[in-house]
């Protein structure tokens, strides 16, 4: 039975196919890699994945996301996304300034070549939120701030009632002696 050039072709493209390695996530060969990127030192699985500056996020801190991969540097591009919706960013890495708990996400890289495309699984951003805590302890301050304030208006309420009790005992020593100095007062006659 003769084959049409067709079924030939169908054949030879599923060799190809069956006998490369690809990564999950990446649609890149190592065939391809070799003849189009002429490069000979092409893996037989490419991947690539998101590399964080920090363990652990709280809000207010930078966030460096790098997407790292082992595909040749040839003419390379990146995409980047956050739940899967695209994101400003088309450089290897990204910054995410001054985060906040809205930062919160899975983010991804994509790196595409002449090749066919890679794309990382996905990092989880979990930006710690620590404003009950700063609620917290600005309740307590305020608390403690009112306590002292009460504690020292009464303390000087007390100061000031015992000065007050003081002055008064000498203003009342004080005429009973001018009574007693002058003496007793004599009416002149005739009137």
């Amino acid at each position: 039975m003769i084959r049409t050039g067709r079924e030939l072709l169908l054949g030879l493209l599923l060799v190809c196919v069956l006998s490369s390695s690809v990564a999950e996530g990446c649609n890149i060969t190592k065939d391809c890699c070799e003849r189009k990127l002429n490069v000979t030192e092409c893996s037989n699985a490419f991947s690539a994945k998101v590399n964080s500056s920090a363990a652990t996020i709280k809000e207010g801190d930078d966030v460096t996301l790098e997407c790292s991969h082992n595909i040749p540097a040839l003419n390379l591009t990146y995409q980047w996304f956050k739940d899967n919706k695209n994101i400003d960013g088309n450089n290897k890495t990204i910054i995410l300034k001054r985060v906040l708990s809205s930062s919160n996400g899975k983010y991804k890289c994509g790196v595409m070549t002449s090749c066919g495309n890679c794309e990382s699984d996905a990092f989880d951003v979990n930006v710690q939120n620590d404003s009950m805590v700063i609620l917290i302890v600005c309740g307590v301050s305020a608390l403690a701030l009112v306590l002292v304030m009460g504690v020292g208006m009464k303390i000087k309420l007390k100061m000031d009632k015992a000065q007050h009790q003081e002055r008064m005992k000498q203003r009342a020593e004080q005429r009973a002696q001018d009574a007693q100095n002058a003496g007793p007062t004599s009416i002149p006659r005739g009137y």
